[in-house]
C-alpha cells in the first residue's frame, strides 16, 4: 500500500498516476526487436521466450503460438529454444514500401492461462536500392562578385 498523506491533491494525483503508467507499461507484454531487411532464415531476433518470462518447458503444453498481422510466415519461434528468428527473407521494400519506418506485428498468445503479448520487430533497411533521381543534369546558377550569373553543369 502506498501512502500518500503529507502530499497535496495534485501531487497525489501525479504520483498515482506515475504508478498506473509504470504497472501498465510492465503487465502490457510489449516487446520490441530488430532485424536487417534480407536476413538469412535462421538469423537469431530474441530471446522471446525468456523475455516474456515463460518456462521453456510450459510453450507446448500452454499452446504457445505467434500471429501476425503483416505476414505471419517471415518470422517463428523455435519452441524447445524459445528463440525468434527470421524464417524467410524478409524485403523491407515490399512489406512497408518507402515508408521511413516499417515493423511487423506480431500477437503472442500462450494458453492455460490465457495471456496474450504484443511484439513489434523493426526491419531496419540496409540501403540495397540504388538512388533514384528525377532528373540526370541540374543547372545552377551562382551570382558572382561582379553580380553576373554563370550557369554549372
Amino acid at each position: 500500500m502506498v501512502n500518500l498523506r503529507g502530499y497535496n491533491w495534485k501531487s497525489q494525483k501525479l504520483l498515482l498516476l506515475l504508478i498506473i503508467l509504470a504497472a501498465w507499461e510492465a503487465g502490457s507484454g510489449q516487446l520490441h526487436y530488430s532485424v536487417s531487411e534480407e536476413a538469412k532464415h535462421g538469423t537469431f531476433v530474441g530471446r522471446i521466450a525468456q523475455d516474456l518470462g515463460l518456462e521453456l518447458a510450459e510453450l507446448v503444453p500452454r499452446l504457445f503460438r505467434v500471429a501476425s498481422k503483416d505476414r505471419g510466415d517471415l518470422l517463428e519461434v523455435n519452441l524447445q529454444n524459445g528463440i525468434l528468428f527470421v524464417n524467410s527473407r524478409i524485403d523491407r521494400e515490399e512489406l512497408c514500401g518507402r515508408s521511413v519506418e516499417c515493423s511487423i506485428h506480431l500477437e503472442v498468445i500462450v494458453d492455460r492461462p490465457l495471456q496474450v503479448f504484443h511484439v513489434e520487430v523493426e526491419v531496419r533497411d540496409i540501403n540495397d536500392n540504388p538512388p533514384m533521381f528525377p532528373a540526370a543534369q541540374k543547372t545552377l546558377f551562382i551570382l558572382s562578385p561582379d553580380c553576373s550569373t554563370r550557369g554549372f553543369h
